[in-house]
């Protein structure tokens, strides 16, 4: 039978149900789906689908969390490399079912994640090869690049940026590890925060300001925790202090690890270095501070030195001048689910700026920003990311007009 044929009978997705049972377990083992899997891929090699899920399997085997990361090993990355790859030569452009990220994104995480591990054992140069290695298996695609690219742009000298997904920390690695592009950018992922050994290498390596020493690193556990306000003093001026309502980020009533690594990070950089949060960032792991982050483009800023709301709601970021995807190849684009995904952050940072700016009566102002997003990110070349995108920016548009 073939892929088609395949796909309808029960046989075909024991693998992908063992798969499924095991993501949604407290104690997960993907032994059992590697063995299935790999038995389906060996009678149907031409499944793109199988061969996605059984890299995936590989994968979680190879390292199923943060914690457990830095011990990824070069032989499992390979394996899963390999069907990864093999799904992108049978479908260029993925046609199976998601489990979070399409191959090309996938190759890139799994790459970044082993470089990430070399870095950490202080192996620069096994990293180095792990990015590049990636991007020659079809990993680290441009359009993945370029919007990181410009995301780091977003921020100013010397700031620190926190971010969430993979499609963002990992292609801010690479670039910063193989193009040597923004270091003076210090990434600190929302999700990786709660584990030791990142919180650690990012005081050792990254030369990050955190109080904590690397025992206390160790068993610091998430915490019952109120709703309360949250101060923090300027260490070189006592009366300069930055105030907001922090609230528990888990079931009402809990602070994780990370959030309470997070607010030592603030509290130990918040008046020497300007901080940033990737842009729509979700107040769980931007600890609440939502009524201070000013967009920024494609990122929110931290504003703390009088931040004046009627300024804010007028104002348009310089870095939208800078955005573009004019050099991008379409095809390339469209391949890529999370290409296109990742992308269409430049529209919805126009849409959230075009929003504030109707919503203080500044349509000139928004005319001209609708204006430009058209003209930049034009729909032949860059789709909108889910079907109903469209029918948001129709009724946004005609708001400006009427």
């Amino acid at each position: 039978a073939g892929p088609a044929s395949f796909a309808q009978t029960p046989i075909a997705d024991s693998g992908k149900t063992e798969f499924r049972t095991q993501a949604v377990s407290q104690t997960p083992d993907y032994s059992a789906a590697y063995r299935i899997l790999k038995n389906q891929v060996a009678l149907y090699p031409k499944n793109a689908e199988l061969h996605y899920f059984l890299g995936y399997a590989i994968d979680r085997i190879n390292a199923n969390e943060g914690s457990t990361m830095f011990e990824l090993t070069k032989r499992l990355t390979l394996e899963a490399s390999e069907h990864f790859e093999i799904v992108n030569k049978l479908e260029p452009t993925y046609k199976g079912e998601y489990i979070v990220l399409d191959p090309y994104a996938k190759l890139g995480s799994i790459w970044g994640s082993l470089a990430q591990a070399y870095l950490v054992r202080h192996l620069e140069d096994s990293a180095t090869w792990a990015f590049e290695e990636g991007k020659r298996r079809g990993g680290f695609i441009e359009p993945i690049l370029h919007y990181n690219r410009q995301l780091l742009n977003s921020c100013s000298r010397n700031a620190i940026l926190v971010t969430n997904g993979d499609n963002i920390t990992i292609p801010c690695w690479y670039l910063q590890s193989v193009e040597n592009y923004r270091t003076d950018v210090t990434i600190v992922d929302a999700n990786l925060i709660n584990t030791a050994w990142y919180c650690k290498y990012l005081k050792q390596n990254k030369k990050l300001d955190i109080s904590f020493t690397d025992e206390e690193i160790e068993h610091i556990d998430y915490i019952e925790f109120t709703s309360r306000l949250f101060t923090i003093s300027n260490p070189k001026d006592s009366v300069e202090k930055f105030t907001w309502q922090m609230k528990p980020t888990l079931y009402g009533k809990y602070i994780l690890k990370g959030d309470r690594i997070l607010l030592n990070i603030l509290k130990e950089n918040l008046f020497e270095r300007d901080i940033y949060f990737n842009s729509n960032s979700d107040s769980t792991w931007n600890l609440f501070l939502d009524n201070y982050l000013h967009d920024d483009g494609l990122v929110n800023k931290l504003l703390i030195k009088g931040f004046n709301f009627k300024e804010a709601a007028d104002s348009v970021s310089t870095n939208y001048a800078n955005y573009t995807i004019e050099k991008l190849n379409a095809e390339e684009i469209a391949k890529s689910k999370d290409a296109v995904i990742l992308l269409n952050n430049y529209r919805w940072a126009y849409y959230e700026t075009i929003s504030r700016l109707l919503f203080s009566k500044q349509k000139a102002k928004a005319r001209v920003l609708k204006n430009e997003m058209e003209l930049k990110f034009k729909l032949n070349k860059l789709p909108y990311s889910f079907e109903k995108a469209g029918s948001y920016f129709e009724e946004l548009f005609r708001k400006i007009e009427d």
